[in-house]
């Protein structure tokens, strides 16, 4: 399938958190003309139920026709949520106006492969976020070990080591860059020691939110910021996902009433 009449907008920067409102629908002189799509949004219903009981799924986009695209499109739109890959050859994510449905999109050869993913976060970020991640040593050398980062590295590194190894008791783990004492040098080596990873996810949902994935397994680094861009908060996680970054369950509970109220407004 080619792209899309009406290509989907991805979020360039976090901006302010929108409350839910019902898309303005687009006008449509015979329904009958939209059956696939119909039996898409049914699909996509069914999904979202499943979901309860901690099930995820997929549905493509690829079997639409340009005019049923473009009314999932405009039903569906943009919601808080973008995640980009370093590595270009890796889909784009932007979740829709229902939290923990997700427009994913991938370039394959001359063309766009496109679908719906429900989940609290699509597979791509478990599966490509840490697949390239290097381990530093914890036994600090150099520079590295005489700075005021060198106890929150090492504490890092070994809660990353304990989770690899499946030990899930670090994965709640925080430290709040925000409250330390450190230098413009401190910060310098923790990101440099850290690195940068494959991930990063933009989230409105909690307010205007960065989360990056460093190059070490399992640690993100989570900066939120204020309406005027200034940072307020940094942190470093050891977790497999932030859960800022993930929809909850309950919102994909809400995502789920939310879709049957756009399907009967589309017969009214």
């Amino acid at each position: 399938m080619g792209e899309p009449e009406q290509p989907l907008d991805y979020l360039p920067l976090p901006r302010e958190m929108n409350t839910f409102e019902l898309p303005v629908f687009p006008d449509i002189d015979n329904l009958d003309d939209y059956q696939q799509a119909l039996v898409f949004l049914h699909q996509l219903e069914q999904l979202l139920d499943a979901s309860a009981l901690q099930e995820a799924g997929m549905l493509s986009l690829d079997t639409l026709s340009p005019e049923e695209m473009t009314l999932i499109q405009e039903l569906l739109g943009e919601g808080e949520v973008a995640i980009r890959f370093q590595d270009p050859a890796l889909p784009e994510i932007q979740e829709t106006r229902l939290a923990g449905v997700w427009w994913v999109r991938q370039r394959r050869e001359d063309q766009w492969q496109q679908w719906l993913e429900v989940a609290r976060i699509p597979k791509a970020v478990i599966r490509y976020t840490f697949a390239k991640a290097r381990r530093p040593p914890i036994d600090l050398q150099g520079e590295a070990a005489w700075c005021n980062a060198a106890p929150v590295m090492t504490e890092l590194l070994e809660a990353s080591l304990r989770l690899d190894r499946g030990d899930a008791s670090d994965a709640d783990k925080v430290v709040n860059l925000s409250l330390l004492p450190f230098t413009v040098e401190d910060h310098q080596l923790l990101a440099e020691y850290l690195g940068t990873g494959e991930t990063l996810v933009l989230s409105r949902g909690y307010g205007n939110c960065r989360i990056t994935s460093t190059a070490t397994p399992w640690i993100w680094r989570v900066q939120y910021f204020n309406n005027t861009e200034q940072l307020i908060l940094d942190t470093l996680e050891v977790t497999r996902v932030p859960e800022v970054a993930c929809a909850a369950r309950e919102d994909l509970e809400d995502s789920a009433e939310r879709l049957r109220e756009i399907k009967e407004l589309l017969y009214v």
